[in-house]
């Protein structure tokens, strides 16, 4: 059956950022919602049952999402051959990883409601072994990417609304989230059999060995990167009390919407990279494209992200988080720094420079493990906030060793831009909430702060020779 033609990057970016746009208000008022209705302590022991899935999730996935992406941008005559052999294995993984889920839980020294959390987050084994969505991104086909997303997280809020009203509802939470996730899943596999056919279920042949052995790189890269990202969860929620586990989470919570432009650029810019394998010009074009995208939406996240901090913790998670501010702010900070290990990271392994890659963020979570293991017995969750921030600057600076073509100067001249333009928006994000009309609401002043800053940053940018109008028309014309 013939393939669809792919969308162009612009379109792709129109559709996938506006349905990010919507996903992320839409996951911001559940968030809200959990963290009124369940408190700090339930808040905490469902983020450390996500968290300890994970490390079973990894296993599952085996690094065939990244892989799926780019082999199919790089030769989408292999789609089928592919899906067929990924689906197949990954459900026997999922068989094995819930076994071995369910005989760990003698070893978790938790409440009985966490290890029943923790057993409804692994339903998610099944849901990410059929997820296709890696197979459209690698066509550069992301209506349908877009279209799962905000459904999703449409469908996850309104569950929250109706069902979550009190700590006691934390299982309904879960199992809102679980199902959710299982049925958009499920309905990108329909569509996709509708398209290409039903994939084969079948047990593994010498191919299918083929695959996972290309692969395995990218399964040591999600492992290190996943051991970067969740091992402070669990080592927060194993030594210290459910209640600063909660806190850190909202912090969390927040570094992951302050990483979500980055993310969405990078998912647009890995399969075209990876398509340009033979034009060199025109992928040094893109990957400067890419870090540039980046850069520009970074440096006004983090910087206002952190002085708005207080507002934005009263705002969407209550008067009650506020002892996290300190965290939050460390971990903003980090969120510029793994923005731009998302940038350097993709453009490797879109080169294929995964092995290096790997090398990298096995040097970075092995940091991060020792400054976790040092550092929240003492300081609780501000010390693994800081671990996360000293282990990503770490990966940051072995990425700029390992690949130090990728920045180049006009990307470099570019970021410096940028730096002196924050420089005055930042002093009016700081000014705006102290006036009279907004200071008595904490919406008025991240709405008023945020936005104002966001004006006095583009039109000083303008001033700097960045015109973010000419920036998209580039984006535009990469078909």
């Amino acid at each position: 059956m013939p393939l669809r033609r792919t969308e162009s990057l612009f379109s792709n970016l129109c559709y996938l950022g506006a349905a990010r746009a919507g996903a992320l208000c839409l996951n911001l008022v559940a968030t809200s919602r959990l963290a009124h209705a369940l408190g700090a302590e339930n808040f905490g022991v469902n983020s450390f049952a996500a968290s300890y899935v994970s490390y079973f999730l990894i296993v599952v996935n085996w690094g065939f999402e990244t892989y799926l992406t780019r082999e199919i941008a790089a030769d989408s005559s292999r789609l089928r051959s592919l899906v067929n052999s990924v689906i197949a294995m990954r459900l026997l993984l999922a068989a094995g990883m819930i076994i071995l889920l369910f005989g760990s839980m003698s070893l978790l020294q938790t409440s009985a409601i966490a290890r029943t959390v923790v057993l409804i987050q692994g339903a998610n084994l099944f849901s990410s072994a059929i997820g296709l969505t890696c197979v459209y991104q690698g066509l550069q086909r992301m209506r349908l990417v877009a279209w799962r997303e905000i459904v999703a997280s449409l469908v996850n809020v309104l569950g929250i609304l109706w069902l979550v009203q009190n700590p006691d509802d934390l299982v309904f939470a879960v199992c809102i989230a679980v199902g959710t996730q299982m049925m958009t899943n499920l309905a990108l596999l329909t569509h996709y059999a509708a398209e290409f056919g039903i994939p084969r279920i079948r047990l593994p042949s010498r191919t299918d060995f083929q695959v996972i052995r290309g692969s395995t790189s990218f399964f040591w890269s999600l492992l290190m990167i996943t051991i970067t990202y969740n091992t402070h969860i669990v080592m927060l929620g194993l030594t210290r009390n459910a209640t600063e586990v909660g806190f850190f989470s909202a912090g969390w919570k927040l570094f992951i919407l302050a990483i979500a432009a980055p993310n969405l650029i990078a998912t647009l810019f890995m399969p075209r990279i990876a398509n340009l394998t033979t034009q060199v010009a025109e992928r040094e074009r893109s990957m400067e494209l890419f870090l540039k995208g980046i850069i520009v939406c970074a440096v006004p996240t983090t910087v206002f992200g952190c002085l708005l901090t207080p507002h934005i913790l009263t705002l969407v998670f209550g008067p009650a988080y506020l002892p996290a501010s300190q965290t939050v702010v460390v971990l903003l900070l980090n969120a510029l720094v793994v923005a731009l290990n998302i940038g350097f990271g993709t453009s490797m392994l879109a080169i294929g420079r995964q092995n290096a890659f790997l090398r990298v963020m096995a040097v970075g979570a092995g940091t991060g493990v020792l400054l976790n293991a040092i550092l929240i017995p003492y300081c609780g969750a501000e010390g693994a906030a800081w671990a996360t921030l000293v282990d990503e600057t770490v990966i940051l600076s072995m990425l700029l060793r390992k690949c130090p073509e990728v920045p180049g100067p006009p990307v470099i001249d570019f970021a410096i831009r940028c730096i002196f333009a924050i420089i005055p928006a930042a002093g009016v994000v700081h000014l705006v909430p102290l006036l009279p009309l907004v200071s008595e609401s904490a919406l008025g002043m991240v709405m008023s702060g945020g936005g104002v800053g966001a004006i006095v940053y583009v039109m000083v940018l303008r001033l700097l020779r960045i015109d973010l109008m000419h920036f998209a028309a580039d984006l535009r014309r990469l078909q």
